[in-house]
């Protein structure tokens, strides 16, 4: 039996699908007029002028572009009613003449169906080089409405004999009738001056387009919005960083305090061609990047495939009462900041929307923020814009819709480099921020303990709980938090470390009963409180393992030198670490101490840990000829004291001072915590004994470990 023959028909479009292109896709009024403007720049245009004539009988919208290609009627023709023409895709993706020499940014040939997301009738005026005038009118209900397929609508199209409104220049003026919406608020046409304003990067000081608002009769509702340096120069903070095509990294940090806060003073912090250390990736990044760099910790060549040179500019500010009465304009830098703060990104000097709007929190700012909220920067602190090239950033995707870029391999990369450029500009205003915070609390010394600071917030909480008649929902969580905090305390001074966990979980729970009790204050939603209480809860409960009872006992320390190589000797063999350990082997005079066994043991996994990272580190930077190396060993007689252990390596060394090192929450390793170092120290101290940070030379240890060298110095009384 032989198969009928197949049939062979072509797809069908729907006339009403002009209609769902154009009104559905685009997501807002305002979003429909920026992607008109944006075609304005496609076409060469050296300035747009949008008109919202609101206040006439016939409200309509004008989007008017000057000195722009305009369009030939063979170009109406091919282009313009092609729907997702390729005219700017692949080969045709093509510079413009010079001087303006523009790539364009849309591709998909969508983007002037946008036009009906925001009326129903619709009169373009375009005129190009040598060439008459064109007029192109549609109503848009009845081109759909007489019409089944899109090949039956018919659009009129009409040349010129005299100009109409092109006379002695090229362009294209759009005007859009019978709105959909004649109801713009205040808020409504601020909000689109903003949108309009963000289009070009506010941080290049030269732009070869420009772009126009007037609302006529309404002109008071904005005119007052300032302008963006007015804002900028009040800034706190200003970094700038440029990583060009081979990822080698530049950067320029500075804190400008503000005048009257005299005892403050200015810093910056410049590097050149440097490397750029990135943030341990998540399991997305990693897989994101090519198999062979998968380990490394410095930005690649390779990482910038299809991305290409990456530059920017962040301005950070601090929105407490004392920091903007300090800078002047509080108010307006308040309202400037709630619209226009966020990191946007921009292509050619031309925003890629919807980076940096609202509550978009792309980089995870204010997520990372919840940990250090004193020490990092949230997205409503931070002006921000990320540059990158066109051409380059080719595997950068736009959603269709125009709300971002695809979240492929490459964004993911892209994303993932600049969380790590922010924190590179945490680590360096770290200093700074503190100096600035101590500042602003009075620079008062508290001496008082740790646990009448918590009992003094807790009661402070109790009092705004029963202020705001919140006993029934928030007084049993709060009585838990308090009694896990006693039970710790408890635990640790039985244990007689009451100095080394205590101090070092404090410092988070104190800014976890803060935060609660803002939010009480501020009347924050139930399910908001609910959240605060159950975070600093689950810190309590996360700090239980630092809390077992630690029993002293009496030990040789080349027994726990051959168990911590024992432990990490798969991290030795992972990062290609040479280890030596002439304890282990009775080549080196080994000693007893009398001391818990289990801290100990977490002491010498730190200052472990701490080497590999930074020998790792070195390995990647000086390539094939470099060994990372780590030795741990004893100095019996060195110090009067008494003996010693030492962990020595090849790495980069200390960039912060001995004194610096060993406080809480200071570190120069991008995403660390800063608390390995300060925990080491307390151990020591508790024994009787001490953590110091020495240079190589000053021990006379062998020429190939000049990189860091820690000892952990016993008491004799130890022994």
């Amino acid at each position: 039996m032989e198969d009928n023959n197949p049939l062979i028909r072509p797809f069908r479009a729907n006339a009403h699908l002009l209609k769902l292109l154009g009104d559905e896709l685009i997501g807002d009024d305002r979003l429909a007029v920026f992607e008109l403007v944006k075609n304005a720049y496609d076409a060469n245009a050296t300035s747009v002028e949008v008109t919202l004539n609101l206040h006439c009988e016939s409200p309509n919208i004008i989007i008017w572009d000057h000195k722009g290609f305009g369009m030939t009627e063979g170009d109406i023709l091919n282009k313009w009613m092609e729907i997702g023409t390729n005219s700017k895709r692949s080969k045709n993706k093509v510079r413009t003449p010079a001087p303006l020499n523009r790539l364009p940014l849309g591709e998909k040939g969508i983007g002037r169906l946008a036009v009906h997301k925001l009326g129903k009738k619709l009169t373009i005026n375009t005129r190009a080089k040598d060439s008459a005038e064109h007029q192109i009118t549609i109503d848009w209900p009845k081109l759909i409405g007489e019409a089944q397929y899109i090949e039956d609508t018919q659009v009129t199209i009409t040349p010129l004999d005299a100009p109409k409104y092109f006379e002695s220049e090229t362009g294209t003026r759009i005007e859009i009738g019978d709105l959909n919406n004649t109801h713009w608020t205040r808020g409504d046409l601020r909000r689109l001056k903003r949108l309009l304003t963000s289009l070009i990067s506010p941080f290049k000081s030269v732009s070869d387009f420009d772009v126009k608002l007037t609302v006529p009769g309404r002109e008071k509702e904005v005119v007052d919005l300032l302008e963006a340096q007015d804002i900028l120069d009040k800034s706190l903070w200003t970094y700038d960083f440029i990583i060009d095509e081979n990822g080698q990294f530049s950067s320029t940090y500075a804190f400008n305090p503000p005048q009257a806060f005299k005892e403050l003073a200015s810093s910056s912090v410049e590097t050149k061609d440097d490397n750029l250390q990135l943030l341990v990736p998540s399991k997305e990044e990693g897989l994101a990047r090519e198999k062979s760099i998968r380990e490394t910790f410095y930005l690649k060549t390779e990482d910038l495939k299809g991305i290409g040179p990456i530059s920017g500019t962040f301005y950070v500010f601090i929105q407490s009462g004392a920091v903007l009465n300090a800078v002047g304009s509080p108010q307006l830098i308040k309202e400037y900041l709630k619209e226009q703060s966020g990191v946007r990104i921009y292509r050619d000097g031309i925003r890629v929307f919807n980076y940096g709007e609202g509550n978009d929190d792309w980089l995870g700012l204010n997520a990372g923020r919840v940990n250090s909220p004193g020490l990092k920067i949230a997205t409503n602190m931070v002006i921000g814009g990320i540059d990158l090239s066109l051409e380059a950033s080719g595997s950068l995707k736009e959603k269709t819709n125009r709300e971002g870029f695809d979240e492929n391999d490459t964004y993911k990369r892209f994303r993932w480099i600049v969380a790590s450029v922010v924190e590179d500009f945490h680590l360096k205003h770290k200093k700074d921020r503190e100096a600035l915070n101590a500042y602003l609390k009075g620079d008062v010394k508290d001496t008082s303990p740790a646990t009448t600071r918590f009992a003094e917030s807790i009661e402070d909480i109790k009092k705004a709980i029963k202020k705001h008649k919140l006993e029934d929902e928030m007084s049993g969580k709060v009585a838990q938090i308090e009694s896990d905090y006693h039970q710790m305390r408890e635990v640790t001074l039985s244990s007689g470390i009451a100095g080394i966990n205590l101090a070092v979980i404090f410092h988070e729970v104190e800014r976890g009963v803060d935060d609660l009790n803002e939010s009480i204050r501020q009347s924050d939603d139930y399910e908001t409180l609910l959240k605060r209480a159950e975070h600093l809860a689950e810190l309590l409960e996360g700090f239980a393992p630092l809390l077992r009872r630690n029993e002293q006992k009496t030990f040789n320390i080349k027994a726990l030198a051959q168990k911590i190589i024992k432990l990490n000797r798969h991290r030795f063999e992972h990062h290609n670490v040479a280890i030596s350990c002439p304890i282990s082997t009775d080549e080196s005079g080994s000693f007893e101490v009398t001391a818990p066994f289990g801290l100990l043991q977490a002491t010498l996994t730190n200052l472990i840990d701490n080497s590999i990272h930074w020998v790792s580190l070195k390995a990647e930077k000086e390539g094939d000829g470099f060994k990372p190396a780590i030795r741990i060993d004893s100095l019996p007689n060195w110090f009067k004291e008494g003996p010693a252990l030492v962990v020595m390596d090849n790495g980069l060394g200390f960039s912060l001072t001995p004194e610096e090192a060993i406080q809480p929450f200071k570190t120069s390793r991008p995403g660390g915590m800063g608390v390995g170092l300060y925990y080491s120290d307390k151990v020591m101290e508790m024994i009787g004994g001490r953590l110091l940070i020495c240079h190589p030379d000053d021990l006379d240890l062998p020429e190939p470990y000049k990189g860091a060298a820690v000892v952990m110095l016993f008491n004799k009384g130890n022994k």
